[in-house]
């Protein structure tokens, strides 16, 4: 298999932070403080592959050139991308077009969200091949907040989708820039306080 082959090649099984990306674990929401892109991309093949490589669908929230970073770095990897989407188990979304479902007065409104994104979600879900139907989330609403200055929004946010994990089984994979945090003590307890597993090396708050 292409996703297997690709999953092997990156040695992705278990996801770096320490945590199985199957279906069958607890569920997961980490935070993935990078250095650059290339750090993050690296390990969203690993996420995506991984999460193919088991049978689950598989949905990318980012902005045009994360997307467009990420679809490359698959395709050299031998993933049949367009398979994927085409079957509903890969798909992708514009970071800020789906925000702008959701958001009031820069806020992120619980009612909408529910029916924006719980839509996309079970939608995405429907697609998966695993026993479970499972999901793997990668979401990055967050940081395009945080770095427009909505600190509040992005933690806002991060709220939400806690409260959605606890009523649906899934895996949510989030990722801040460390250049947004760095020397920024309060922000970051705030990031890291709101996911089950932290991703990335130390980040300066000095």
């Amino acid at each position: 298999m292409e996703d297997e082959a690709a999953a092997t090649t990156l040695g992705i099984i278990i996801d770096e932070a320490g945590f199985p990306m199957s279906h069958t674990a607890a569920n997961v929401h980490s935070v993935h403080f990078y250095k650059n892109d290339n750090a993050l991309i690296d390990r969203l093949c690993g996420v995506v592959c991984s999460g193919l490589l088991v049978g689950n669908s598989v949905l990318l929230v980012a902005t045009p050139e994360h997307r467009e970073q990420l679809v490359n770095c698959l395709e050299r990897l031998e993933v049949d991308v367009r398979k994927h989407i085409r079957e509903g188990q890969f798909s992708m979304f514009d970071a800020e077009e789906l925000l702008s479902t959701f958001m009031v007065n820069d806020v992120p409104h619980p009612k909408l969200f529910l029916t924006s994104v719980g839509n996309v979600l079970a939608d995405a879900k429907k697609a998966a091949r695993s026993k479970d139907q499972g999901l793997t989330v990668f979401g990055e609403m967050v940081a395009v907040l945080w770095q427009q200055g909505n600190k509040t929004g992005a933690l806002a946010l991060e709220k939400l989708w806690n409260d959605l994990l606890n009523d649906r089984a899934f895996h949510l994979h989030c990722a801040y820039p460390q250049s947004l945090v760095e020397n920024d003590l309060e922000g970051m307890q705030g990031i890291t306080e709101a996911h089950s597993h932290v991703v990335g090396g130390a980040v300066s708050v000095m």
